[in-house]
């Protein structure tokens, strides 16, 4: 498989990690970096937040130099606050611009967003058209295979987003109404895959080599999107590289690899956020680290009410 690239973008592999709200802020996306993805995204932010200079937004859209490249997703309903948004996120460091056209998450589609914007093609067309306008970076979508199961609304989208300017489409191979579980829909994912003319990427169930080469084999697919499966397992893309190019599977990351990673995390973490802030911002993905560990209900105790640096270091004692 060759080199992913997305407009003037070389990526080094062609395994990113994928943008998650709450979840995808700069400590992990600096261990994800770290652990070899080939693109990293920022946690999807509100295109109107933006527009109306929102600090605690803009927070969640600081990017380092080592990140690099990175995408900076952006959600939105109207085609004013999205465009508008595409040029703060690029004037704010961003190699890319991502628009979210595939959260099923009931706070974004009541107002139009995410997934919802599946079902008006016209005002996805105006939106994308108006973004590549106002901007000199790539410009990439992440979408959902369809609305409900058996559906298939990502060809029209592929074809919608090549005649705007649009460089990739990520595809979550799930149904927007099923979130994150269940089978991931590899026949529709091949039907739209079949006649793309730019770059397109799966997202959704890829946990190791065995899901990944479900997705490789199929025409047009230029390279894997992971979420959930990286968190506390960044050497997964690095695992996933090395399959792409080999064929062959390497080790599993050792408890002494998860606990290395779990401290770098903290050590981000409490940097970024201060101390207190940084470990209880840690909470919501703590648990990832230590789900096969023994005694993982009481660690995941602790990690529930560790709040100072002292409270960590007992964790590590007990692991």
């Amino acid at each position: 498989m060759k080199k992913l690239k997305i407009g003037n973008i070389e990526l080094d592999n062609n395994v990113i990690l994928a943008p998650m709200a709450g979840i995808t802020d700069l400590p992990l996306r600096i261990l994800a970096k770290n652990g070899g993805a080939g693109l990293v995204y920022t946690e999807m932010v509100s295109a109107k937040a933006l527009v109306y200079r929102d600090e605690k937004t803009k927070k969640l859209l600081k990017m380092l130099d080592k990140e690099k490249p990175i995408a900076a997703q952006i959600f939105g309903g109207d085609i004013y606050s999205m465009s508008e948004a595409a040029k703060i996120v690029r004037d704010m460091g961003a190699d890319i611009v991502d628009v979210n056209l595939g959260c099923p998450a009931r706070k974004i589609t009541k107002v139009g967003a995410g997934a919802k914007l599946l079902a008006n093609e016209e005002l996805v067309s105006e939106i994308l058209e108006a973004i590549v306008k106002s901007v000199d970076i790539p410009v990439t979508i992440k979408i959902r295979i369809g609305l409900l199961p058996g559906q298939n609304i990502a060809s029209e989208i592929i074809r919608i987003a090549q005649n705007c300017g649009v460089q990739m489409v990520a595809i979550h191979v799930r149904p927007a109404s099923q979130g994150h579980c269940g089978e991931p829909d590899l026949q529709s994912f091949a039907a739209a895959c079949s006649n793309a003319k730019i770059p397109i990427v799966a997202n959704g169930g890829i946990t190791n080599e065995e899901t990944a080469a479900r997705f490789l084999q199929i025409p047009n697919c230029e390279g894997l999107m992971i979420g959930r499966a990286a968190i506390g397992n960044y050497s997964i893309f690095k695992r996933l590289e090395h399959f792409i190019n080999n064929g062959s599977v390497l080790p599993l990351a050792s408890k002494k690899e998860k606990i290395e990673w779990l401290k770098q995390h903290a050590k981000y973490s409490m940097e970024y956020y201060r101390e207190k802030n940084g470990l209880v911002t840690m909470r919501k993905v703590a648990h990832y680290y230590v789900k096969d560990l023994p005694n993982a209900a009481k660690i995941r105790g602790m990690i529930n009410t560790m709040t100072a640096l002292a409270d960590f270091n007992e964790l590590i004692k007990f692991i």
